[in-house]
């Protein structure tokens, strides 16, 4: 099997700098609907910088998608069987992969 057909639909230019960082932690403690709060903030924190998060590159654990809610800075845990998200409970007993685009 081979690519066919490529093409660019839309390009931009570049918006300053971006930065990309592959980070490790472990599932919050208390996980409840709607995800874990205040997660740029939590980022900010660990690399020392007032940077906005672009993207949340998920590295699928098992049967898990992390995905980012950039308009109420939450981080989501999702099924990636269904796309649900998981049950409130406790997840830190998993530790989670992911590279942050920031900028």
């Amino acid at each position: 099997m081979a690519l066919a057909n490529l093409k660019v639909n839309e390009a931009a230019a570049g918006d300053g700098p971006l930065f990309m960082d592959r980070i490790e932690f472990d599932g919050d403690s208390t996980y409840v609907a709607g995800g874990t709060a205040d997660f740029e903030d939590a980022y900010q924190a660990l690399v020392g910088a007032a940077r906005t998060i672009v993207a949340v590159l998920d590295a699928n654990i098992g049967n898990q998608v992390l995905q980012y809610d950039h308009a109420n800075d939450k981080l989501l845990v999702r099924l990636l069987s269904t796309g649900a998200e998981v049950a409130n409970g406790d997840l830190s007993g998993t530790k989670y992969h992911c590279t942050i685009v920031s900028k």
